[in-house]
């Protein structure tokens, strides 16, 4: 790598928001909190929801009312954004399915990292939340 392409990726690395390392799983009031607002993005895409029909279909997770053929499922995330735009914390909502809910986690914290959070930084510290419905009909 020559030394202006190093440069030229430390700099976008420095230009990039932060995400916090660990995602927590909580109950909340997710319509308590202001939207966070996204580019609009292909979320859930295809992979990610045949990610979730073959969770379903190896029994790692189950939800009342739905089958791994036909599903509907929303789960609920909030990004917590310190004034610089970084988020400091990621809270993903506890469906009961561990795999599902680390998946929402890492999807909130890619959007962050890759910018594709549009919220204005707030001027003090704030939650807000989105929601992800992964179905299948």
């Amino acid at each position: 790598m020559t030394m202006s392409m190093f440069l030229i990726a430390a700099a976008a690395a420095a230009m990039s928001p932060s995400v916090p390392a660990n995602i927590d799983v909580a109950e909340a009031n997710w319509n308590a909190y202001p939207r966070l607002v996204t580019e609009n993005l292909a979320v859930p895409n295809g992979e990610m929801v045949g990610r979730v029909q073959r969770l379903m279909q190896r029994d790692q997770c189950e939800f009342e009312g739905q089958s791994a053929r036909r599903f509907s499922i929303d789960v609920n995330y909030a990004v917590e954004l310190d004034p610089q735009g970084n988020a400091t914390r990621i809270l993903v909502q506890d469906v009961g399915c561990r795999p599902l809910e680390l998946m929402v986690g890492r999807i909130a914290s890619d959007i962050v990292a890759r910018g594709f959070v549009r919220t204005t930084p707030p001027s003090e510290t704030t939650l807000y939340a989105n929601t992800i419905n992964f179905n299948l009909r």
